[in-house]
């Protein structure tokens, strides 16, 4: 391996390490409806952006030997440093997720401007998959946010390069996809609520569906239900078989087919079509 790639590829690791841990905070914050950007300094009063991270159980402030992504966790042992209190797994696993899936962008779209636009997009996504898991919930927040990735990304690739390669085209493609992805998801959950007489699909699992159709675009439909329905198959017999019950949050399968659908418009492919 070039060594030059190497050190491309270690920038998306630390890339991944950072932001997985920025996608930890959000997992603990967001459904706790704590302030993740800006608060109010109780000592001064003034707003401050990303306050320092505390434990939870102590409300001891964290040092930055306790924040390195993924490796204070296992140099730790999984407790915190002061109360000796275990500190739940999801933190370092969403860290590590996170760099997997910036390694799997880089792989795919390079060390290029569109490849860390896509990054930037990979800590909500890793914290709607564990927030969804734990909580049943795809927040609006992050939905938005997901969404106004997409358009930096969509104006980034037009500015770049122009109708020479058929961004006119693909951007009404893409638009199509924000309109017809709910729609059709809409329909269906109206569809299986009938016949299972019960809610099949929550408002934030629709509005994602927005969100993966303007990363999309309409053509990738087909490929995006069938691919979130298998994972979502796959989910509901692991919580079946672990005795969490019927229901299960089908927004982790929303979120892997439309990684893997970025991925694959990397690669120019649009699969069943």
């Amino acid at each position: 391996m070039p060594f030059l790639t190497l050190i491309e590829a270690a920038i998306f690791i630390f890339l991944g390490l950072v932001l997985g841990s920025f996608a930890s905070a959000l997992i603990w914050r967001i459904p706790r409806n704590l302030p993740w950007f800006i608060e109010k300094d109780e000592a001064t009063d003034k707003p401050v952006v990303f306050s320092r991270s505390a434990c939870p159980h102590c409300k001891q402030d964290l040092k930055p030997m306790d924040l390195v992504p993924l490796f204070s966790w296992i140099l730790l042992g999984g407790k915190c440093r002061y109360c000796k209190e275990k500190i739940a797994i999801d933190y370092p696993l969403a860290e590590l997720l996170s760099v997997l899936m910036c390694l799997g962008i880089y792989h795919v779209w390079g060390f290029t401007g569109q490849g860390f636009i896509l990054c930037a997009a990979v800590p909500f996504l890793v914290a709607m998959v564990f927030i969804d898991f734990r909580h049943m919930i795809l927040p609006d927040t992050l939905n938005i946010i997901l969404g106004l990735v997409a358009v930096a990304f969509i104006s980034y690739q037009s500015i770049t390069f122009g109708t020479a390669y058929g961004y006119d085209s693909i951007l009404w493609n893409k638009l199509i996809g924000l309109a017809g992805f709910p729609l059709v998801a809409l329909a269906t959950g109206s569809v299986m609520t009938k016949v299972l007489k019960k809610d099949s699909m929550g408002f934030g699992d629709v509005k994602f569906f927005a969100a993966a159709g303007l990363w999309l675009g309409i053509l990738y439909l087909p490929f995006f239900l069938i691919c979130s329905g298998l994972i979502g198959i796959g989910i509901g017999i692991v919580f079946r078989l672990c005795k969490k019950g019927e229901r299960f949050p089908f927004g982790p399968a929303l979120i892997a087919a439309l990684y893997i659908g970025v991925l694959l418009q990397g690669l120019e492919i649009i699969p069943f079509m």
